[in-house]
């Protein structure tokens, strides 16, 4: 992996407080300190369906606490409330998976990253014009960035709306996560409103233990289709109908049956053949 020290620079002089490192190259990966914790990246492939080519990475959070034991990403996160640090965090753990991501300079990929939801309530005015800057630091246009937002995790509908807005308008592409597990219309209320370019479908929808009509599924990847967004269905994984998803149009297809989240991108795709 051809880490830049040029990024890591960069990176620090954004984000060091003083003379210590964030960011710091450790067993040929970027690692950071933050917030009493160590964080590393993880990545796990999406493909298209037709041929098993990648599309792109989603890049996940690994941290692990001050005695070195692993800590779940949302544990993380909830050591910081809702304001500048909340948002400086937020940052650098994106900052940390592109970082990662263009240091093994993977070709016309796409990077997916987490937006967390307490970011959207910890800034105000211009969404994104501080990680525009380091993306382009990085060597990557912004529409190689694809920033998911939980689909729950808000219910600041007009600040939501501002930010998408604000994020578009800077190059990156929009996806709205873990869409269609509600039963209260947000999902749908959403899909028309932001109007995202990518649609990730909850993986309970691709449950076949749940009883719903066949044509359900079907019908709604025709209806995000028809609003131009891309369909992603998640948690494909063995014991899991990939053939459900495909039979429904689903064009790109994420999960455990393709790959782990792994530090590296490549040898994370174990089981294209399947």
């Amino acid at each position: 992996m051809a880490i830049s020290v040029d990024l890591l620079n960069l990176l620090n002089q954004r984000f060091a407080s003083d003379d210590t490192p964030v960011f710091v190259a450790r067993h040929g990966v970027v690692e950071a300190d933050s917030n009493g914790l160590r964080l590393t990246s993880a990545f796990q492939p999406i493909l298209r369906a037709t041929d098993n080519s990648v599309l792109g990475w989603e890049g996940l959070l690994r941290a692990f606490d001050e005695h070195g034991a692993p800590l779940a990403p949302e544990a993380a996160f909830d050591r910081l409330g809702v304001g500048e640090a909340m948002a400086r965090f937020d940052r650098i753990c994106r900052s940390l998976h592109l970082a990662n991501f263009v240091a093994q300079q993977p070709k016309d990929a796409y990077l997916f990253l987490n937006l967390h939801p307490r970011h959207l309530q910890s800034v105000s005015g211009e969404y994104g014009r501080t990680f525009e800057c380091i993306v382009r630091e990085a060597g990557l246009e912004p529409g190689r960035v694809v920033l998911e937002i939980l689909e729950h995790a808000t219910t600041d509908e007009v600040r939501l709306s501002h930010a998408v807005s604000n994020f578009k308008t800077r190059g990156f592409l929009i996806a709205l996560d873990d869409f269609g597990g509600d039963d209260n219309g947000v999902s749908e209320r959403r899909l028309f409103s932001l109007r995202p370019h990518i649609v990730k479908l909850d993986r309970r929808l691709l449950d076949g233990s749940r009883a719903r009509p066949s044509y359900l599924l079907p019908k709604l990847v025709r209806v995000v289709s028809g609003l131009g967004a891309h369909v992603v269905a998640e948690g494909i994984a063995p014991a899991s109908p990939r053939a459900l998803a495909e039979e429904a149009g689903i064009p790109f297809l994420q999960g455990y049956l393709f790959g782990r989240p792994a530090p590296g991108l490549d040898g994370a795709v174990d089981a294209l053949a399947a």
